[in-house]
């Protein structure tokens, strides 16, 4: 087997994510956001595609619009407020 060189992308295979993994789909485009399950990703028979795979065979669901989606990770707890301040 050839050795993937590059990011978490190529090296990362759908059937390595969580359960409850999502992935977050940006159009480059018009900025539409849509998500990826890993469940919905393993029923379209894609759980052995790496994500990079993944990222280009995607395409905009917008009507008209059609262009490519750049695919990010989402993680628990992304978001949190910042705790810190002046002592």
């Amino acid at each position: 087997m050839a050795r993937r060189s590059g990011g978490w992308k190529t090296k990362l295979r759908v059937s390595d994510l969580d359960d409850d993994a999502k992935l977050e789909a940006v159009c480059v485009r018009c900025d539409h956001v849509r998500y990826l399950t890993k469940s919905g990703l393993t029923d379209a028979g894609k759980s052995q595609s790496y994500i990079d795979e993944i990222e280009q065979g995607e395409i905009c669901t917008v009507l008209g619009c059609g262009g490519k989606v750049r695919l990010a990770m989402m993680h628990k707890n992304a978001t949190s407020g910042f705790v810190g301040g002046l002592a």
